[in-house]
């Protein structure tokens, strides 16, 4: 009896089928989930890169400080850089001018929202916010607790004189 489970005890650790399949269902999860994450932090990358692009070039308009509204103007710079990350609708953009020792914070976005845009005169330092809210591109990121993810871009520049 005892010769006969050595045996069966033997023919079993020798038996490796569906060791590799047990692997691979233990393995598999946890490897997608890496996809799924390089995934989106690439596209998260890549819409902060672009949004950096955007902030870049309005800095270089608004250089030449830009008369009346400066929403529609600037809307289309953005527009232009970020039409595959975001819609023009959704892009926030706000500009007030800087002053030193004052309270130059922006209102917090929220439902009560409404953009500013007062680029001063000639000379005056100009503060610009940029940004947009989009959601992740494959999901992943909401099973981890966040359903929308923030892109904002200060840019502090002063008019031609």
């Amino acid at each position: 009896m005892q010769r006969r489970s050595r045996n069966s005890l033997r023919r079993l650790a020798g038996d490796r089928r569906g060791v590799t399949a047990l692997e691979f269902a233990l393995v598999a999860p946890l490897l997608f989930g890496v996809l799924f994450v390089v995934v989106e932090i690439s596209v998260i990358m890549l819409a902060d890169a672009h949004l950096d692009v955007a902030a870049n070039q309005v800095a270089r308009l608004g250089r030449l400080r830009l008369d009346g509204d400066c929403g529609p103007q600037v809307r289309k710079v953005m527009s232009d850089t970020l039409a595959h990350w975001v819609d023009a609708a959704s892009m926030r953009i706000d500009a007030k001018v800087y002053t030193p020792g004052a309270n130059n914070a922006f209102d917090e976005v929220g439902e009560d929202y409404q953009p500013v845009c007062d680029t001063g005169e000639r000379g005056d330092m100009v503060i610009y916010r940029l940004g947009f809210d989009r959601a992740g591109l494959t999901g992943f990121i909401g099973w981890l607790g966040g359903d929308r993810l923030r892109f904002e871009r200060v840019v502090l520049i002063q008019n031609e004189p």
